[in-house]
């Protein structure tokens, strides 16, 4: 071969590469997805360690016996928390009751609708992965003020417990042989071409940075108003730390903007953390689809729950006291969403968090800061994600997506994740409505495994068959069936992906499923690219 004819196939594989690489970095498959499998984009692998970690019970590898043996020790401690116990756990199922005793016979827990024990052992996740799991974002998360009220020993104060998640997680994939935490798009292909399940390490802090003031003056340090060098700093330190996927914004206000509000208890929390209740805003539920009312937390509250609140909180933040909370106004045709947006400091943020890498979720944001960030993320082409959500209905509140911002996140190459619904069929029915709106690319799943949040329930329209080739999980003395169980814990993720084609979900819904570990990596490429451009 000639210099010259050399130096020209240099050029045209060169030019190739790139606008091969530029295709992948805007989401856009040119050649089908390379890579297999599906990504949950919301998972709490540690949930253990939040919560003041006596309050969610269980640890996800080590002995068996004691990782996920007795939870009396824990959940009975005191009264106070035994009640605080007692009541949350009921909130899902009126039925269900604490055996106490886990392992081997697991009588009562893992359950579907039990949010304190856990439901993600090393064993599970290990059969969710077979099952065609290759990505999961595993977050940390924690609540103050929950902490607090079940009189934990700690750590309380968001920035400790997030290390210690992060930490923690860590320590689970080091446990295991089939685990890998990925640091880079490019860590996701060699990881997942090598069987692997590939893990990204993320936050989903209320605070991160201890960017607040609890109203329990928890002795840690905090800092209700940092500089944007502090805010930086931070940044640079989670980064460091190896932390991938951001939420800038959790379950209530912070530095950086205002929290969804859709249910009156995250009221409570949110005067705990900012001294502050949120402060509505009304909007037309028919042009926004907002049909939530922000009511006072003390409506509701039940006797046993408004007799032990005064020993749980303190006085000003104890919602059974009458003054400490508002009862805003309605009118007819109007909602309630957060008046709060994105704020200057936020906005400073945000443009750092892409301009470092970072994949940001907007899940979570008040609908005036999300569609700030959208706008943001627009004007810098840079992917941001929607990771465990739904589109909002007629009567739904700001938490959820409006057809306007899924396909703001379509334009950016933005992954999408849906919640996981109530079973099945209410999950496909969701599924085939999103999947349309992002032109059958980009949409995953979002668990939420650890998070205080309950799994699907059996569905009892349709029935999984197993047989030789697709048998039921198994630990101890219990084996569980979906048909009966629902979702119990994270090992029956594969069963209930298998019982979506019974639910309806059709071939072409369950292809760009089982792509979205493709998709994923392919926004992340994209966001590495963006990010180079961002300081400019």
């Amino acid at each position: 071969m000639s210099m010259r004819l050399f130096l020209k196939y240099c050029v045209v594989i060169a030019l190739s590469t790139l606008v091969v690489s530029g295709l992948y970095a805007q989401g856009v498959d040119s050649t089908g997805p390379t890579m297999t499998g599906f990504v949950d984009m919301h998972a709490h692998p540690r949930g253990d360690l939040a919560y003041g970690t006596e309050l969610f019970y269980g640890c996800p590898y080590g002995d068996i016996s004691v990782a996920l043996g007795n939870c009396k020790a824990d959940h009975s401690k005191n009264l106070l928390r035994a009640k605080l116990v007692e009541q949350t756990e009921g909130q899902n199922s009126k039925t269900w009751k604490d055996g106490k005793v886990g392992y081997p016979d697991f009588v009562t827990w893992p359950s579907w609708c039990s949010i304190l024990h856990l439901q993600m052992w090393v064993d599970w996740i290990e059969r969710a992965h077979k099952g065609g799991l290759n990505v999961m974002v595993a977050l940390a998360v924690s609540s103050h003020c929950i902490a607090s009220a079940a009189k934990t020993t700690g750590p309380q104060d968001d920035e400790q417990v997030m290390l210690n998640c992060i930490q923690g997680i860590k320590d689970l994939v080091a446990h295991s042989t089939f685990m890998e935490i990925a640091l880079t798009p490019q860590d996701v292909r060699r990881i997942v071409a090598n069987g692997k399940l590939a893990v990204i390490l993320g936050s989903e802090m209320d605070n991160i940075g201890n960017f607040y003031s609890p109203a329990d003056h928890y002795k840690a340090t905090f800092n209700p108003n940092p500089t944007n060098e502090q805010i930086q700093a931070e940044l640079d330190k989670l980064w460091d730390l190896g932390l991938r996927y951001i939420f800038p914004v959790h379950l209530n206000n912070t530095v950086f903007g205002g929290s969804a509000i859709f249910i009156p208890t995250l009221n409570v929390a949110n005067k705990f953390v900012t001294g502050s209740e949120f402060v509505p805003e009304q909007i037309s539920t028919k042009e926004s689809g907002i049909a939530f009312h922000l009511e006072n937390p003390m409506i509701g509250l039940n006797p046993i729950a408004k007799m032990f609140m005064p020993l749980l909180l303190p006085k000003d933040i104890n919602p059974g006291r009458k003054g400490n909370y508002s009862f805003w106004d309605t009118i007819p045709g109007f909602g309630h969403r957060n008046s709060l947006g994105l704020t200057d400091r936020g906005r400073f943020a945000v443009k750092y968090m892409m301009k470092k890498g970072f994949l940001i979720d907007i899940d979570h944001m008040s609908e005036k800061m999300a569609n700030e960030v959208l706008d943001m993320a627009t004007e810098s082409d840079y992917p941001v994600n929607s990771g465990h959500n739904f589109l909002r209905g007629d009567a739904g509140n700001e938490a959820g997506r409006t057809l306007k911002q899924y396909a703001q996140i379509k334009k950016v190459g933005g992954m999408v994740g849906l919640g996981h619904g109530n079973n099945a069929s209410d999950f496909v029915y969701h599924y085939h409505k999103v999947a349309q709106i992002m032109g059958y690319s980009h949409v995953a799943i979002g668990i939420d495994a650890g998070g205080f949040s309950p799994l699907p329930q059996r569905d009892t329209s349709i029935m999984v068959v197993y047989d030789s080739t697709f048998t039921r999980c198994t630990t101890g003395n219990r084996t569980w069936d979906i048909n009966i169980d629902g979702m119990a814990h994270y090992g029956l993720l594969p069963d209930y992906v298998h019982s979506w084609s019974l639910a309806g979900m059709t071939s072409q819904e369950k292809n760009v499923f089982m792509s979205s570990a493709e998709h994923f990596t392919q926004m992340w490429e994209k966001c590495e690219m963006r990010k180079r451009n961002m300081g400019k």
